[in-house]
């Protein structure tokens, strides 16, 4: 049908037309619809990659101002929330003609789809006394045990946490420090660590709580209820009770201190292993016992003492002088250690270079120099380098001991995309 009017033609819709522009506006619909996972997912993964990516580079800028001189400052993400606006958009575009012949092109309907995101940052400047005495504090056993039990290689976890070995000797202890400008030192540390990590490599050292049971022995007016041994057990405690007549006993199971033996603590008595815990709970928490007896695997080359923690900011100037100032350098094992899977010469190379390097798995600039760590060797196939392991423990403890940040007391900054 066709209205006219002072040669005026405006065309209307046909049914074929109308059915081919409703299937297009459906099928807009359709794909926002389909659009709308997609691009939250993929905006989910980049936010990931960009959040780890800056936790990765603020380490290494850590590094970098340590290896200065400089304070070290940690900035933390906290959260990232993200707004996604999906919109379909529809119209119906006319044109005047003068003619009297009818035009296809007359009318015409437009329609499309919009993704529009509005993400916000919050970022906290991790500062203020909890801070400084998480970073100050030297580790404990708990972040050792922690990253051994993830399958680290215990020579780097010890090389990068250890500020020393503490030997017991007779008259007074011997103190190793992990330090390569003490050569005679150095040396040692690293053979006794190499023959840990030997002794472990080959499944005969122990590393695991020392556990044992303490009895309190209770008189008892009446049996035991079901109800009394149900709250024993539930407090951790259990009963024991004799049928000589004697009091009935109060067990309890005790999970003590942290020790690294050549022998399995299981095969000792319940008494020895209490009295090695009582031993062990005189040195102070950042001290790791050690126990490697004569006459067990590699006892031949006997140490009892103690592996002394550093604290994370240790760490961190450890590794900045690592790269020029006091570099480690390769070291042997003992002839009385077993075979050695790897010992390279550093724990961790940061390179320091004039310009950004190509094969660089992060990097940073400070004071016009870049430090970067490289990517591993693509002939060692998906099995990830030594250097990169490395970083991994360093970036574990990195959120073991620092970024806890859900009570920390600084101003919080939001940042929104412009």
């Amino acid at each position: 049908m066709w209205n006219q009017g002072k040669g005026i033609i405006l065309r209307e819709f046909s049914p074929s037309r109308l059915f081919r522009s409703a299937s297009a506006f459906s099928l807009c619909i359709l794909l926002t619809g389909c659009l709308s996972p997609i691009a939250m997912h993929r905006a989910v993964i980049e936010y990931d990659r960009t959040v780890h990516r800056v936790e990765a580079e603020l380490l290494l800028l850590n590094i970098a101002r340590a290896r200065h001189y400089r304070p070290v400052h940690f900035t933390a993400v906290t959260s990232v929330a993200a707004t996604f606006d999906f919109r379909i958009k529809a119209g119906v575009l006319g044109r005047i003609s003068r003619g009297v012949v009818p035009d296809d092109s007359l009318v015409d309907l437009n329609y499309g789809t919009e993704v529009a995101e509005n993400p916000t940052v919050t970022i906290v400047p991790v500062s203020g006394e909890e801070f400084t005495k998480r970073i100050l504090r030297p580790l404990d056993e708990s972040h050792l045990n922690f990253l051994v039990r993830q399958g680290f290689d215990l020579s780097m976890v010890l090389r990068l946490l250890g500020r020393g070995i503490l030997i017991d000797g007779e008259e007074a202890p011997l103190v190793l420090f992990n330090t390569p400008s003490r050569r005679e030192d150095y040396t040692e540390f690293r053979r006794r660590l190499l023959h840990l990590a030997s002794l472990d490599f080959q499944k005969r050292l122990y590393i695991a709580p020392v556990v044992y049971e303490e009895a309190f022995p209770v008189s008892l007016e009446k049996g035991l209820t079901p109800a009394e041994v149900v709250a024993a057990i539930d407090r951790g405690y259990r009963w024991s009770v004799p049928t000589d007549g004697q009091p009935a006993i109060l067990i309890r199971r005790v999970t003590g201190r942290l020790a690294i033996t050549n022998y399995d603590l299981k095969r000792l008595s319940n008494d020895e292993r209490k009295r090695l815990n009582v031993e062990i709970e005189r040195l102070p928490p950042d001290h790791v016992f050690v126990d490697i007896r004569p006459g067990s695997p590699g006892g031949e080359y006997p140490l009892k003492g103690s592996i002394l923690l550093r604290s994370f900011n240790s760490i961190i100037s450890f590794v900045a002088r690592g790269i020029a100032e006091d570099t480690g350098y390769h070291v042997d094992p003992d002839p009385r250690t077993g075979p050695v899977q790897r010992n390279p010469a550093h724990v961790l190379e940061i390179e320091e270079s004039v310009s950004p390097l190509k094969d660089a798995e992060f990097d940073v600039e400070f004071e016009g120099k870049y430090y970067s760590v490289r990517k591993f060797p693509i002939s060692e196939g998906m099995v990830p380098s030594w250097n990169q392991e490395a970083f991994a423990v360093l970036a574990n403890l990195f959120q073991m001991t620092v970024t806890d940040v859900s009570n920390v007391k600084t101003p919080i900054i939001s940042i929104p995309k412009g």
